[in-house]
């Protein structure tokens, strides 16, 4: 299972990367668009909270995988890690959902899909993540408990990972609904 664990911490380290890349690549995208940065604070903050969601996905995949590669496991400094992401997750959700539902106020009829994918998504995204990581530490082998953790790691990577390329997608799309909110304005 080493091995294994390894594969996955090296995995969540590279995803991590590249969801920094393209979400910085957006940001900028986002800046030379605009004229004025405060008419587009609402979306910095969703894109930063959304973000930062992906950043707390990846950092729990890469901070457990690390520790599993130990031979020894001590079960309580992975419950300590899975507590405190889940915590930050909370908050970064209830932050992200804020500044989303604010964002699309420009233009209910225009962010209607936006909203929707971008409300239902994360959610989903954490109660499967809740449930896999939880019924994980509750295992009671070791072997039990490594593969537990393995699969729901993996497969917390695959929905970080799809939630990420979504995330650019979107903020594309975000950043074109509220150029065109902010020209219509203007007229």
């Amino acid at each position: 299972m080493e091995l294994g664990f390894s594969a996955l911490a090296e995995v969540a380290a590279t995803l991590f990367g590249l969801v920094m890349v393209s979400l910085v690549f957006a940001y900028n995208t986002a800046i030379s668009r605009i004229d004025s940065l405060g008419d587009f604070s609402h979306f910095a903050s969703w894109v930063w909270a959304a973000g930062f969601s992906c950043f707390l996905y990846f950092s729990c995949c890469f901070l457990i995988s690390f520790r599993l590669m130990e031979d020894e496991t001590w079960i309580p400094a992975i419950v300590g890690i899975v507590a405190v992401i889940s915590l930050l997750l909370i908050v970064s959700l209830y932050k992200e959902l804020h500044w989303l539902r604010i964002m699309t106020l420009e233009d209910r009829s225009e962010f209607r899909g936006l909203y929707w994918t971008q409300t239902i998504l994360p959610i989903i995204i954490f109660i499967f993540f809740q449930v896999t990581i939880w019924r994980a530490i509750m295992r009671l082998s070791i072997k039990s408990f490594e593969s537990a953790i393995y699969t729901a790691l993996t497969y917390t990577l695959f929905l970080a990972a799809m939630r990420s390329v979504i995330l650019v997608g979107a903020s594309f799309s975000a950043i074109v609904i509220l150029h065109n909110c902010k020209n219509k304005k203007n007229e």
